[in-house]
């Protein structure tokens, strides 16, 4: 393999009580190492958009699928804090000790959990146009945003089938996903306009959300259930002194009010909020300052 060139690899770890996880890792061998937690209704291969950028500043950027998407093998009681457990193990069969996490929009609560759970693994922990938690949604989300989370704590199976009816709606594959982007890049803003404008990115995006759907819908579905229920930790318990956020605030996916409550609540985060930056835009324009806060030393 040229040392000239970024790398991919595509392959799965099996845990000690024998589930299989899919693991993406791409960017610069023996690089800093960042796990990334991907985005609802997406899969590890998000990571695969980053893998210029993860050569050129020296990152191993690796991809998880969470349990029941993509090559990971389903766990019906699986929790949010089950997570951390899952990238300790990861970690370690890697051969990692320290490394950062960073989590996209729905992402941002898993890693949340691996700050509150395992902080002295990490060197830092990002959220990028991130889910708040449930209680603050519902504080200052949008009308329907809070009708959502509400259905998620008091009638979830009407929420499970407002889900269904969405992915429908989508499709499953990646030519079906990718003509739904198309529709749906009216609803954003310029900045995610002007990327998902990009055939290339485009592309590559509806086909990480395709792989979300390779067991079919049900992981993608629990995945919303854990996001939108109780965590099981609160964020003002959060101890862990290196925690960042980013948002944009033309966000018209995960709109910024909640995100600035969560930074508000969570002691020592540093948050930005930027005005001219949507949903997807964010980490595609600010992936440079973005690693440089998560690689800095404790």
């Amino acid at each position: 393999m040229s040392p000239s060139i970024p790398f991919s690899l595509d392959f799965t770890v099996r845990l000690r009580d024998g589930r299989n996880i899919g693991v993406a890792a791409v960017g610069k061998d023996h690089g800093f190492p960042i796990i990334h937690c991907h985005g609802s209704g997406s899969s590890r291969l998000e990571v695969k958009l980053l893998a210029d950028q993860a050569f050129k500043e020296e990152i191993l950027l690796i991809g998880l699928d969470r349990p029941g998407i993509g090559h990971s093998d389903p766990n019906p009681r699986y929790q949010l804090l089950d997570w951390p457990d899952d990238v300790v193990e990861i970690a370690d069969q890697l051969g990692i000790e320290q490394f950062a996490v960073e989590g996209v929009s729905a992402g941002g609560p898993y890693a949340l959990a691996c700050a509150y759970k395992i902080p002295q693994r990490l060197t830092a922990c990002g959220l990028i146009s991130t889910v708040p938690p449930p209680d603050l949604v519902r504080r200052a989300g949008t009308g329907a945003m809070r009708v959502m989370w509400w259905l998620g704590a008091h009638a979830p199976y009407l929420l499970l089938l407002y889900a269904r009816l969405v992915q429908h709606m989508t499709g499953s594959d990646a030519a079906s996903i990718e003509k739904y982007l198309i529709r749906y890049i009216a609803r954003l803003g310029t900045a995610d306009q002007q990327l998902l404008g990009n055939a290339a990115i485009r592309k590559a995006l509806a086909q990480a959300m395709a792989e979300s759907f390779r067991q079919g819908a049900q992981g993608n579905l629990a995945s919303v259930m854990i996001e939108i229920q109780p965590w099981g930790f609160q964020i003002g318990q959060m101890t862990f002194e290196k925690l960042f956020l980013w948002h944009g605030e033309q966000d018209r996916i995960m709109p910024v009010a909640p995100a600035r409550l969560l930074a508000h609540m969570a002691p020592h985060c540093t948050a930005i909020f930027y005005s001219d930056e949507g949903h997807f835009s964010l980490l595609a324009n600010h992936t440079h300052e973005i690693w440089k806060a998560l690689r800095s030393e404790r």
